[in-house]
């Protein structure tokens, strides 16, 4: 959807209908990429929680209710000071303190502790029952997270926000569009807290809380990437996961009791081993494409040379970078059909002034964003978000 659409159909279509649009769009905001850390948090989480459907239905409301007041306190501070949507998961202390909770989460599906708040803080919530806290906390830190949701139509509320100057349009517009993106994960937390009541759960419940615990800790351990140099977390990542499929399969005395069971964690730990020895076995490394540092004067040389510029503005903790690197950027054709380009990728994931500097040049708003510059100087291309294989080589073969 181009950027001045959504504002027409406010403009012309009356309020009502602008909104219904923006929740729509948020619906639809799960079908990118971004959205997955979403997924395996909401069924981990709500997994190990106890309680009947109405109390799972709370708690999700809850978590819904927590990501969209961060994610539009987030718009709304990026549409009025021009920064980059999603950059907050570039702190370090963002993203230590999200796979510390994961963490914690994680360690207390395999029974090492209770998460409970104090005591005078439940006599001081009379009612409240001590998930709702948790799944509130889950759910704000859950908004840092889907705020690399960049997208055309996110940068098209972005502008009418920074247009209007509104705070409160821009936290009515980003709370819309977030309660459309959560609206799915209620369900899925209704279908994942169902676990429990399943006849005879107690008998194999604690193999599923352990199978809970270690998504969450590899979702720590995904998050913890862009502070380890050379992606060292992503590379262990695979080999966790198959640690955690033998666990398991063969370690735990979780589940041996029912023979069936038996049967499908023994199965989940040989397809581990199966998985394991894939790892191990050398194959060569598909060809990427490969992208040069930015470079102003880089560019200012490939106009005088008449060549066409393809420019990759990335990020570290941007989820849809990450998927673009490891989908697009190493399909075949379009490794070969980028190779006539001068090729530069512009890293935005430390919020220093050249990087300031950068973003306001391009007005650059999220990441990723793509520019293809023709022979000519022209930008021909730019795009939001991510870019399939397909529709990026159909995107390189249009320029000349």
């Amino acid at each position: 959807m181009d950027s001045s659409a959504v504002a027409n159909i406010f403009a012309h279509h009356g309020w009502f209908l602008g909104f219904v649009l923006v929740l729509l769009g948020g619906i639809a905001l799960n079908l990118t990429p971004c959205v997955y850390p979403l997924i395996g948090v909401t069924i981990a989480y709500f997994g190990n929680q106890g309680g009947g459907p109405k109390r799972i239905v709370a708690l999700a409301i809850i978590f819904v209710l927590g990501i969209a007041v961060m994610f539009s306190a987030v718009g709304v501070a990026v549409a009025l000071s021009g920064g980059v949507f999603g950059a907050a998961l570039q702190n370090p202390w963002v993203l230590a303190a999200l796979a510390a909770i994961l963490v914690m989460l994680g360690l207390s599906s395999f029974g090492l502790f209770s998460l409970q708040p104090p005591q005078w803080m439940l006599k001081r919530a009379g009612v409240a029952r001590p998930g709702y806290a948790g799944a509130l906390l889950m759910g704000l830190g859950m908004g840092v997270v889907a705020a690399p949701c960049i997208g055309p139509f996110v940068l098209g509320l972005l502008l009418m926000v920074e247009r209007s100057g509104s705070a409160a349009f821009g936290f009515a517009l980003f709370f819309t569009l977030a309660i459309g993106l959560g609206i799915p994960y209620i369900f899925l937390a209704l279908a994942a807290g169902s676990i429990r009541s399943l006849p005879r759960s107690g008998e194999w419940l604690g193999w599923v809380e352990q199978l809970f615990g270690f998504v969450l800790i590899g979702l720590a351990i995904y998050f913890l990437d862009p502070l380890v140099p050379h992606h060292l977390m992503i590379r262990i990542l695979p080999y966790y996961a198959a640690a955690a499929g033998i666990w398991l399969g063969f370690i735990t005395a979780a589940g041996r009791r029912i023979r069936p069971f038996l049967i499908i964690r023994s199965a989940v730990g040989v397809l581990a081993i199966l998985a394991l020895v894939y790892l191990l076995v050398p194959r060569p490394a598909p060809k990427a494409l490969s992208f040069a540092p930015f470079d102003a004067g880089a560019l200012q040389l490939a106009a005088s040379e008449r060549k066409p510029v393809l420019v990759d503005f990335s990020a570290d903790w941007c989820i849809p970078c990450r998927e673009m690197e490891h989908s697009t950027f190493v399909d075949p054709a379009v490794v070969r059909a980028a190779q006539r380009f001068v090729r530069m990728r512009a890293d935005l994931t430390k919020n220093d002034t050249a990087v300031s500097a950068l973003t306001d040049k391009f007005a650059i708003q999220g990441v990723p964003t793509t520019l293809i510059i023709d022979s000519s100087g022209k930008v021909r291309v730019r795009k939001v978000g991510y870019i399939g294989p397909r529709e990026f080589l159909s995107d390189l073969k249009n320029i000349d």
